[in-house]
């Protein structure tokens, strides 16, 4: 099962219910904002990006912006939603040839730190700026977490795993994305681990070891 760019979000909900009947030639003009949004973003930062230099870059006012995004917030957010589109589609191409149902969840929990820290990155957010949008994030997150969660599910089960239902494999995957996600919300607000490549790198390192006790603890639990 892989994301997909189509997939409707909470967020995307509230835009389409806040325009109802919007014109169908209005989507690539949404889609255009999103890309110059996106540039602006990455070289400017969060903070210092403003509505007026976005509508520049896409030629027309910052008013205009307000029939298609309520504030930056959410525009930001947007964003967001398509970087992990884009990303986690990637990340599960990467490793679909991977033979071995342990590397390949091991594999994904690895690169998927990447994917997240990348946003951070590549959009200059502070902690600050990360625990005053927590809460948005949280409902942003919510389908890619049910998605992931499936995915890497369906990849559990192709272990050998005779006594262990779809829902009890569910539940440990959910498990497995609420340690890993901890570790990193953690790793990322005292050691800041988007700008320290050596401390990224031992990050992932101790969330594998976690990752391989748990899988095999749950393996072999009766």
């Amino acid at each position: 099962m892989r994301l997909h760019g189509k997939m409707e979000t909470l967020l995307d909900q509230k835009i389409e219910k806040r325009k109802p009947g919007r014109p169908s030639t209005n989507d690539s003009r949404r889609k255009e904002i999103l890309e110059k949004s996106t540039d602006c973003f990455i070289k400017f930062g969060f903070n210092k990006t403003t509505l007026d230099e976005i509508g520049e870059a896409i030629g027309f006012n910052k008013a205009a912006l307000y029939y298609y995004f309520k504030n930056k917030e959410e525009l930001f957010l947007q964003v967001v939603n398509n970087q992990l589109t884009i990303g986690l589609n990637r990340l599960q191409h990467d490793i679909a040839e991977i033979a071995d149902s342990e590397a390949k969840i091991l594999k994904y929990f690895w690169n998927r730190t990447q994917v997240y820290t990348n946003i951070i990155k590549l959009t200059s957010l502070s902690s600050e700026n990360i625990l005053d949008l927590n809460n948005t994030f949280e409902e942003i997150y919510a389908p890619y977490k049910k998605a992931e969660i499936k995915y890497i599910s369906d990849i559990i089960l192709n272990i050998n795993l005779s006594n262990k239902g779809t829902a009890e494999v569910e539940q440990f995957a959910e498990l497995l994305f609420d340690v890993v996600n901890s570790m990193s919300l953690a790793a990322l607000l005292v050691k800041n681990i988007s700008k320290q490549g050596s401390i990224l790198e031992s990050h992932n390192q101790k969330k594998e070891t976690v990752i391989k006790y748990l899988l095999n603890s749950f393996n072999n639990c009766p």
